[in-house]
């Protein structure tokens, strides 16, 4: 669509500036994105709706991909993946709870045109407070039934690679079960001092009504060279519901990683970004997880937008040699 277009051509040219305030799928929106959409269907859970758009080729005979974005954005953060790989795999996009189109909140025009309150009065049920990242891989796993998709390979970035790590590590069988996953620079999987972080920025982020800590924490994810959409993410980031922010935050404190990362027995390739979790790749070879790992270089958190022609063919020669029937 146009609205899908433009988003995208901004993201991969960089004309999101600090001047700028583009009404996007990654800012601001007057009329929701998923209005857009060819396909939106709605998987029902405990939290609401949980949104997810579907295109692509539909009997590629190549595994379906499911897109997971990560804290506080929504599934227009991972659309270079979409515009690689739309053409040749059939590809979900996921809003996780809560976020994006899965959030029901009414733009009453007091935040500006297109922007959404996040303290919009509405009660918050415990299923977003108190969720987990199990919640959100059982959502995932869910969508994968409900779409029937075929072989998927889940891929997330930041919260949403500790999801798809719970989803494989759950070990899900049957047609639709995942076969992969790929994690583009996973939030903390095993440090503790990282965990602990997360912990007390929950109790942030519920004082945090009008985003203000949640823009400085953003800003701190790129690198000072880092042009793509850095506007865009910042405001999404500050805009999610405290409530919905700081249960997401609880979640990857509470998440263990270790336990997950244990359980994985199918391919899983994490692609780090200008910081890497060591210890994850030595647990793995101690217990013998199919892991492999590479790194961007140059680029923030968000790689998979800012440096593109490095992520893609990492994840292409990995699917080729790692995924082959």
């Amino acid at each position: 669509t146009i609205a899908d277009v433009t988003a995208a051509d901004h993201i991969r040219m960089g004309l999101i500036g600090e001047d700028c305030h583009l009404t996007s799928h990654l800012a601001t929106r007057d009329t929701p994105s998923w209005h857009h959409r060819r396909v939106a269907p709605e998987l029902h859970t405990s939290a609401g709706p949980v949104r997810y758009a579907v295109s692509g080729p539909s009997s590629s005979g190549k595994p379906d991909l499911v897109l997971v974005h990560g804290w506080c954005c929504e599934r227009s953060s991972m659309v270079t993946l979409r515009e690689e790989f739309g053409t040749e795999h059939r590809v979900v996009e996921i809003d996780l709870r809560g976020h994006g189109s899965s959030l029901d909140a009414q733009d009453d025009g007091s935040m500006g045109v297109g922007h959404r309150r996040n303290d919009a009065g509405e009660a918050v049920p415990p299923s977003l407070t108190n969720v987990t990242i199990e919640d959100y891989a059982d959502d995932v796993w869910a969508i994968c039934k409900q779409a029937k998709l075929h072989r998927p390979l889940l891929i997330g970035h930041s919260m949403g690679a500790l999801v798809v790590l719970a989803a494989l590590a759950s070990r899900p069988v049957g047609t639709h079960a995942p076969i992969g996953a790929v994690l583009l620079d996973p939030a903390p999987i095993l440090n503790p001092n990282a965990k602990r972080f997360w912990k007390d920025a929950a109790e942030q982020v519920l004082k945090d009504g009008n985003g203000s800590w949640r823009r400085s924490f953003a800003q701190k994810l790129f690198l000072p060279t880092d042009r793509a959409s850095r506007v865009a993410l910042t405001e999404a980031i500050a805009r999610t519901r405290t409530e919905v922010a700081a249960g997401a935050a609880s979640a990857m404190a509470t998440f263990d990683g270790d336990a997950a990362l244990r359980q994985v027995d199918r391919p899983m390739l994490v692609i780090h970004a200008n910081t890497a979790e060591r210890a994850v790749g030595k647990l793995a070879k101690q217990e013998g997880v199919p892991l492999t790992t590479g790194q961007t270089v140059g680029a923030g958190h968000f790689h998979h937008l800012e440096v593109p022609e490095q992520v893609m063919p990492m994840i292409r020669q990995w699917m080729k040699v790692e995924l082959a029937d």
